[in-house]
């Protein structure tokens, strides 16, 4: 329908007939006088391009697609980042094809098209991976990993494809410092030990006035095997205990076990007691420890709030928000020791929290083939792809031409 608007356009829009005024008509030759038609058209070419334009947005709203057969590839081969830093895996690489060698990142490029020397090192998720190589073009894939287990999460994936993981272990035990804190005239490094079946923490410290010590300008990094690490300063930590004077008890309990805390730490813990709380200084506390009846607003420090509970199994559960723990029983010499009183505390100071993440990055503990293996459904696989091209930008490339070549037209012709 859209065609014939040009064509109507162009049979109403005749050139206009002049009349010329003349004196007398006496020597004028007589001619046979014709009919012509009032519907035919004029400018044909004019009125060919736009019907052509018509046509052209027509097939644009149609989303025309370019559909391109091409051959599966029988065996791919997805290569973990982590290996591409690896000399003794530069072997293996240039023995298999550069057209079925991929990177397991995302898009999963060719190696020959990635820059891994300018990457990062990083743990890939697997699971997530897998799922995401059902759309390579081919039948089998092998891939090749270290099988770490910080790159295992949410459930094992089914997957159509069939997906053979082989593990390299590339790396012996590795030893990283990850914190450093000053402790009257020493420093305490936490050092970081993995291997593939294990991860372990061990303490050294050294003097702070030693010639072996090497701070920083600023006196707040020291170089630990030519690493700079950060030194945190030796400062008390604090909890703030909001009690009524009816758990008087469970408030002697409680300090009591704190000082046990920082005779295990070697460190001062400052127990401040309140009967209502400072919000304004909440923040420079580690844990609130709230002893009362009343509700307790949420805030933004691990908060251990007293909520009796005879059926609960443990003395310290996790509360119904982030960052809230309830005290689920009233404490006695007895439950206090057989509940792990001392030690609970202690995980809700959370010291290690930005060593737990710096941690991460280093953990070289790897699981077995099978443990990593994806579950694989039975599929009748096809020899060929069909891959679909866009071609409407293609076209609308076209079209802008044409418009530009029916306005410089129309204007020519007066049309």
């Amino acid at each position: 329908m859209g065609i014939l608007v040009p064509i109507a356009i162009h049979l109403w829009n005749r050139k206009k007939v002049l009349t010329i005024k003349v004196g007398s008509i006496k020597m004028l030759t007589a001619s046979e006088s014709k009919r012509t038609s009032s519907i035919r058209p004029n400018e044909w070419w004019l009125l060919l391009l736009r019907i052509l334009m018509i046509t052209l947005f027509a097939f644009i709203l149609a989303g025309p697609n370019f559909k391109s057969i091409e051959k599966k590839q029988t065996l791919s081969y997805v290569v973990d980042p982590e290996l591409l830093h690896l000399k003794s895996m530069e072997p293996l690489l240039d023995s298999l094809p550069s057209q079925g060698l991929h990177i397991m990142v995302s898009g999963f490029p060719l190696l020959k098209d990635y820059d891994f020397e300018t990457s990062k090192s990083f743990t890939p998720k697997y699971w997530q991976m897998a799922q995401a190589m059902e759309k390579l073009q081919t039948d089998s894939i092998v891939v090749f990993t270290k099988g770490l287990v910080s790159g295992i999460q949410g459930m094992r994936p089914t997957v159509s494809k069939s997906i053979n993981w082989i593990l390299i272990d590339a790396e012996d035990k590795i030893t990283i410092p990850i914190e450093a804190s000053l402790n009257k005239d020493s420093v305490e490094l936490l050092f970081m030990e993995s291997d593939r079946k294990s991860l372990a923490y061990t303490k050294s410290s050294i003097e702070k006035n030693s010639e072996t010590t090497l701070f920083n300008a600023t006196k707040d990094s020291i170089q630990i095997n030519g690493d700079w690490i950060e030194v945190k300063p030796s400062k008390p930590l604090k909890v703030l205990i909001v009690a009524d004077d009816s758990l008087s008890h469970e408030l002697k309990y409680l300090k009591t076990a704190y000082r046990a805390v920082s005779k295990y730490l070697d460190k001062p813990i400052e127990i401040k007691t309140h009967t209502e709380i400072d919000t304004l200084k909440l923040e420079s506390y580690a844990t609130l420890v709230w002893l009362s009846d009343e509700n307790l607003d949420k805030y933004p420090i691990k908060s251990l709030l007293y909520r009796p509970d005879s059926l609960a199994n443990q003395l310290i559960v996790d509360g119904n928000t982030k960052n809230t723990f309830f005290l689920t029983h009233p404490l006695n010499s007895e439950n206090i020791i057989t509940a792990h009183l001392s030690e609970k505390l202690l995980e809700l100071l959370s010291l290690h929290e930005d060593v737990l993440k710096k941690a991460k990055k280093y953990d070289r503990r790897s699981i077995d083939a099978k443990e990593l293996q994806t579950i694989e459904i039975s599929q009748k696989n096809t020899r060929n792809y069909a891959n679909l091209y866009d071609l409407s930008l293609w076209i609308w490339l076209i079209l802008s031409m044409l418009l530009i070549v029916e306005r410089i037209l129309s204007k020519y012709r007066r049309q």
